[in-house]
């Protein structure tokens, strides 16, 4: 009976000592997690899985906005190896990017890659974008 009492005071003494060497844990030493910068709301709307991939007229422009914290002034819009041009309407807490889309990408599919790096003191990068298939421009006789 001894031994039993023995065994369980000393278990419960190690949890404790253990328990308290957890707490004495330095979080000064903890990285600070940066919120990265989502994109959202676009137009056209982003493809829904089993539906087809959103059209838009040739040289047409589409839009999205940047969230959680964006440096607007980092943004880029990248398709294949074409650097977008785009305006950015800053809205305090959010920005509204429109992009025109240039004459080289009618009649093709185009996967608009988006970034973004945040303001907060981690500098991370968010990353994003969507698929479009940009209609062929008429052509005139």
């Amino acid at each position: 009976m001894n031994i039993i009492k023995g065994l369980k005071t000393s278990l419960i003494l190690s949890a404790v000592f253990f328990t308290g060497s957890a707490f004495a844990y330095n979080a000064g030493n903890v990285e600070e997690k940066c919120p990265l910068p989502t994109f959202r709301d676009f137009i056209p709307a982003a493809q829904v899985k089993g539906e087809p991939v959103p059209e838009v007229e040739a040289e047409s422009t589409v839009q999205f906005s940047v969230h959680r914290g964006a440096d607007l002034s980092t943004v880029r819009v990248e398709v294949r190896d074409l650097k977008l041009k785009f305006e950015v309407d800053d809205r305090n807490t959010y920005g509204i990017i429109k992009v025109k889309l240039p004459a080289e990408l009618n009649g093709k599919y185009a996967r608009l890659n988006l970034y973004a790096i945040s303001q907060s003191a981690g500098n991370c990068e968010g990353k994003g974008g969507w698929l479009i298939k940009i209609k062929k421009a008429a052509e005139t006789e």
